[in-house]
């Protein structure tokens, strides 16, 4: 189940953080902000024949927060390829660092690999990296549950 409030989604976000990369200065309103931002992703996943307005709705993602491709770093830490300005907030650093990311697998032809979980009460995204493009979980747990489902509906007729 995903988080709900701006406290659960930003406790969420600060727990996924890698050690070498902080959120920095998050907030509350911003991780809701994110929320949205995922929200606005979303559809991407799974879009199949709807990848066009998917398309269109990514490239005004990338416009509202300012994806430029920009080299980052100092003297103390090797240059790194992101995508947004280096004076972007954080929030809309994120933004176009996920929304580019995303718009170069479409980008390539690679949109039928992104997938959606088909199980029940899952809401998780997930590239497929199977080598016929055929995974319908996120991860095992969800396919065991799934199956465990339909095999104990099976047997109750």
């Amino acid at each position: 189940m995903p988080p709900r409030s701006g406290d659960e989604r930003l406790a969420a976000i600060t727990a996924q953080s890698a050690a070498d990369r902080s959120p920095g200065t998050l907030t509350a309103a911003d991780a809701d902000q994110l929320a949205g931002i995922a929200a606005d992703l979303r559809p991407a996943f799974g879009a199949g024949e709807r990848i066009l307005e998917v398309a269109a709705q990514l490239n005004h993602l990338l416009v509202r927060h300012g994806a430029v491709p920009n080299l980052h770093g100092d003297s103390d830490r090797p240059l790194v390829l992101a995508f947004h300005r280096t004076d972007s907030s954080l929030v809309d650093a994120w933004a176009a660092d996920m929304g580019t990311a995303l718009a170069m697998v479409i980008g390539v032809g690679q949109a039928a690999r992104l997938g959606a979980c088909q199980a029940d009460k899952c809401c998780l995204v997930f590239f497929d990296t199977t080598r016929n493009a055929s995974r319908r979980f996120c991860d095992l747990s969800c396919q065991n549950r799934a199956k465990a489902t339909a095999y104990r509906a099976r047997r109750r007729v």
